[in-house]
């Protein structure tokens, strides 16, 4: 890619036509700033690097606005059968009927780089659709979603977020779009938990931990090893330890509820061992930074789409190492629907199709999120598949699905109360 200034990158990443909205870096709750005129001529030369494509084409005198028609067509000769031979012959009707809508919006709680390849992909299919993504909180997706929807405003066409609980509501509401897509007999039933809502990918919640602050005899490969080591040494342990503040957004609620429910490995008591020497952290990127620079030894049950991508950095698995909880690994399910308010409806259906089909799947994989299809092979992705999770663990009885169950909704005030008195989170 070619190089920007440290804030330029930073402001806004135009990624082959799909606008994103957010931090570079991927941090929580941040979101986008206005683009300036001055990245025109980047923003030319990213789209034919997306399209893989020399700047040999921008040669010849030939206008940005040339080069970029070059590109479309290049990138739709690449692109190859816009959908599978299996979708219904009517579904032509919805690609052209999409040509005839605005920008395509999504809400999520994803980084830039996670969703870099998805959308490059999607646009060699569908040039025409601008699609711009805003990264904010698991649960603001949808808060935001209701405010501007009670004011008649444009909002999300597409929401992607990790909030089970914000998910039930959201389809109690009938807020989702029932749509049923072709891609729904290639999945499995529980990634298809109520009608419309699908599954975008099923990523792990991990072990993260400094190699500079322990022995290689003592890499943590489960939450139980970490108490009990914790302990045998509490001084070495106190406050050095991090995993998701359960209080502060759905996405954490959601994970520390169900590591509770499914009783994996050990409930509430392994909450009580743990609880008096970590310090919860709102965000994942804020764990990975402090884990790597020492400040906590270890964090537990963070989310692997922040760490894989960034295990690539030159130097990083010197000093960070990670594992898949071998007494229960947490497995969020991204949920994802079209909403029943979005005005670019066949846009989003079109999106909503492609991250589900074999292709889509294999691009959030190479992004660092987890496909679930049976049908991607590990090799077909950088880092790992749910087929190879399950595998690493001992098959899928050492999963915590985090899924949809209704008791996540009603018991969040008493398990906010006691999960705060285990681990006095700083209001």
């Amino acid at each position: 890619m070619p190089s920007l200034p440290p804030r330029a990158m930073s402001d806004y990443c135009v990624m082959g036509g799909c606008r994103w909205r957010g931090p570079y870096s991927g941090r929580d709750n941040r979101e986008m700033l206005t683009m300036k005129s001055v990245f025109a001529r980047w923003v030319s030369i990213a789209t034919l690097t997306a399209a893989g494509m020399t700047l040999s084409a921008c040669s010849g005198g030939a206008s940005e606005n040339e080069a970029a028609g070059d590109v479309v067509t290049t990138a739709q000769q690449q692109a190859g059968p816009l959908y599978p031979d299996y979708y219904p012959a009517d579904y032509a009707k919805l690609v052209e009927d999409s040509k005839k809508e605005p920008e395509l919006l999504v809400y999520s709680n994803i980084a830039e780089y996670n969703w870099r390849e998805i959308l490059n992909g999607f646009k060699r299919k569908y040039p025409w659709v601008k699609v711009s993504a805003l990264d904010i909180g698991p649960g603001e997706a949808f808060e935001r979603y209701y405010s501007e929807t009670s004011a008649n405003k444009k909002t999300a066409d597409l929401i992607v977020s990790g909030a089970p609980d914000a998910w039930q509501r959201f389809v109690t509401n009938h807020e989702q779009a029932e749509y049923v897509s072709p891609e729904s007999s290639k999945l499995p039933d529980w990634s298809r938990p109520f009608p419309g809502l699908y599954t975008l990918a099923t990523d792990p919640m991990i072990i993260i931990y400094n190699k500079m602050l322990f022995k290689p005899s003592e890499y943590p490969e489960s939450a139980k090893q970490l108490a009990a080591m914790a302990k045998a040494d509490p001084a070495r342990f106190r406050n050095r330890l991090t995993t998701y503040d359960a209080s502060s957004h759905s996405f954490a609620y959601a994970i520390h509820w169900s590591v509770v429910d499914h009783g994996k490995p050990s409930g509430w008591s392994l909450m009580e061992q743990l609880g008096p020497v970590t310090r919860p952290e709102s965000g994942g990127s804020t764990m990975l930074d402090k884990v790597m620079g020492g400040e906590y030894l270890a964090a537990f049950y963070t989310s692997g789409i922040t760490v894989f991508p960034r295990m690539k950095d030159p130097g990083r698995d010197r000093i960070l190492g990670w594992s898949l909880p071998k007494d229960g690994t947490p497995m969020m399910l991204r949920g994802m629907a079209v909403t029943k308010a979005a005005r670019s409806p066949n846009s989003a259906r079109l999106m909503l199709d492609y991250m589900l089909s074999h292709e889509g799947q294999v691009a959030a994989g190479q992004g660092g999120m987890t496909p679930y299809r049976p049908d991607v092979a590990a090799n077909e992705v950088p880092f790992l598949t749910y087929g190879a999770i399950a595998e690493r663990i001992g098959g899928e009885q050492n999963m915590v699905r985090i899924g949809y169950e209704p008791a996540m909704v009603t018991e969040y005030k008493p398990f906010i109360a006691r999960w705060n008195a285990l681990f006095k989170t700083k209001r």
